[in-house]
């Protein structure tokens, strides 16, 4: 855009979801989220909810999953952290989603690669990972 900044004329709330339903003990999983055509997204929480075969929770009982994550914003081909980091590291539950310091923009019809991996020795995870931010319009 000849050297200027993208000036926004409208901005939504908007979240998307990636949802890896079973990884299992010492597994790993892949997952893509293609950014929307119509606008930017600037990513400014993430929040993860994890479960062990599915099964009922209650806030005592809450699962912290041993699994790690990898982000990466494919389109430039840069890695959000230095290499795999432990999932609450990055992302924070509902009620205390982690808030992102420097917020990311992902360009309209780029691609967010989440990479997880799984290092309990026994317990398989059902992972669903919330990215929460704003949608630019420009």
């Amino acid at each position: 855009m000849n050297g200027q900044p993208k000036k926004y004329q409208s901005k939504d709330f908007f979240i998307y979801q990636i949802d890896f339903a079973a990884i299992a003990a010492a597994g790993a999983g892949v997952g893509n989220i293609s950014i929307q055509a119509d606008s930017d997204f600037r990513l400014e929480k993430t929040v993860a909810f994890a479960a062990i075969a599915a099964a009922g929770q209650t806030d005592s009982s809450r699962v912290l999953p041993l699994m790690t994550a990898l982000l990466t914003d494919t389109t430039s081909g840069r890695q959000l952290s230095s290499g795999a980091v432990p999932i609450p590291s990055i992302f924070g539950t509902a009620t205390d989603p982690f808030i992102w310091e420097t917020p990311h923009i992902f360009g309209a019809r780029s691609t967010l690669t989440v990479n997880v991996t799984n290092f309990d020795a026994a317990n398989t995870y059902v992972l669903r990972l919330s990215f929460i931010g704003t949608k630019l319009y420009y």
